[in-house]
């Protein structure tokens, strides 16, 4: 069930060798995550990654173990105590006290070091499916149903309507993220494009993102940069948005491939890749362009790649129906493993999962390895070459 995801780059006579992959089966809430229906993924305070999913909350903690909790069997978290009220968990945020949000079809549960308190009055929230949850500094702003957007701020919620006069203009927000660099919200429809608030302090005016005469209206998904701006991104295109310098193409799917892709999330990591997933593996991109090609034969198990994470490690997690997974960060000093990452012992039962197989290696397994490589390799000697 878990193989290394190894990228072996021959030439020469040396190896530049890739990183190896961690599957996390999903069999039930109990001994892993509660299941890879993954709808949100955040940092903890604590090195842990949050998983808000169709089965519940699950943290990876720092030491490589998983806890779950969910409606049926509510517990301790390390945020206090948790009684889910559904149990599929739709989005998940900390606040700037490090609180934890808990988003659901059905209302909002806010932490508060000890317990959780649940929102379900529509005095605070016009609508009780929570889309997504951001926190931008001291506030946190939820996106409910096709009713806007709504702003927390200590106790007091200001509700933000799509037709009203800050100029939402938005129905259903599906995406959020804080652009650091500018201190800037940028906010994401299902069918109404891009807005940025760049002021949270003065008056709330909601500015429409526009590519010269394209309004966006079909691209729909945001995600932070962690080098300033945001990604902008839908099926066909990946853009770049930073509130000085506007809109900026990065790659379309033709760039990824001759044949035909559906691109479906990215992330970036710390040294500056863009993991792209799509339904036909994981590409990497950078200024050189696809630097490389990560696939089923790889070790991700299925093609058809749903979500991606980069946490606070470094780690890449990705989603596949099925299972869950992250690639370690890739560095050029990356010591060759041949060998499965060791398998997590859940803290939720104190009882080791049962040992997996060595996988068997097939021919064709290893055809979708060298996809990639061969740009990888002329991706990294141009690096050498500029430096």
């Amino acid at each position: 069930m878990r193989r290394a995801l190894i990228l072996i780059l021959a030439a020469a006579s040396f190896f530049v060798p890739f990183v190896s992959a961690l599957y996390i089966d999903v069999p039930d809430y109990s001994s892993g995550i509660a299941s890879a229906g993954v709808k949100d993924v955040i940092n903890g305070r604590y090195g842990d990654v949050i998983f808000a999913t169709d089965g519940g909350i699950s943290v990876y903690t720092e030491n490589g173990t998983w806890y779950s909790v969910n409606a049926r069997h509510p517990g301790e978290t390390a945020y206090g105590s948790l009684a889910p009220i559904e149990t599929m968990v739709t989005s998940v945020a900390l606040d700037a006290e490090g609180h934890l949000w808990l988003g659901y079809p059905n209302g909002l549960q806010i932490g508060d070091g000890a317990g959780y308190r649940a929102v379900q009055d529509l005095q605070f929230l016009k609508n009780l499916n929570i889309n997504c949850i951001a926190r931008w500094g001291d506030e946190v702003w939820v996106a409910t149903g096709r009713a806007g957007l709504h702003r927390c701020h200590g106790d007091v919620w200001t509700w933000y309507k799509p037709a009203g006069p800050e100029g939402l203009g938005c129905y259903t927000v599906v995406s959020m993220a804080v652009d650091a660099a500018s201190d800037a919200l940028v906010i994401g429809s299902e069918s109404d494009g891009i807005r940025v608030l760049k002021d949270r302090t003065g008056d709330v005016r909601f500015e429409q993102v526009t590519y010269g005469s394209d309004t966006l209206r079909r691209v729909s998904e945001v995600r932070v940069d962690p080098f300033g701006g945001v990604y902008l991104f839908n099926r066909t295109t990946v853009l770049h948005y930073a509130p000085d310098t506007g809109v900026t193409q990065v790659l379309n799917a033709g760039n990824l491939s001759t044949f035909p892709v559906t691109i479906n999330d990215v992330a970036t990591t710390p040294e500056g890749m863009l993991y792209i997933a799509s339904d036909n593996g994981i590409y990497g991109w950078n200024s050189s362009g696809v630097a490389l090609h990560i696939t089923a034969g790889d070790g991700i198990r299925v093609n058809a790649v749903k979500k991606l994470f980069v946490d606070a490690y470094g780690r890449c997690w990705f989603v596949v129906p099925g299972n869950v997974g992250y690639i370690p960060p890739m560095t050029e000093l990356a010591t060759l493993d041949l060998s499965a990452v060791p398998v997590p012992t859940p803290v939720t039962t104190g009882t080791p999962l049962p040992p997996t197989p060595a996988p068997v290696e097939r021919p064709e397994e290893s055809a979708g390895l060298f996809d990639g490589i061969w740009a990888f390799f002329e991706g990294l000697i141009g690096a050498v070459s500029r430096g």
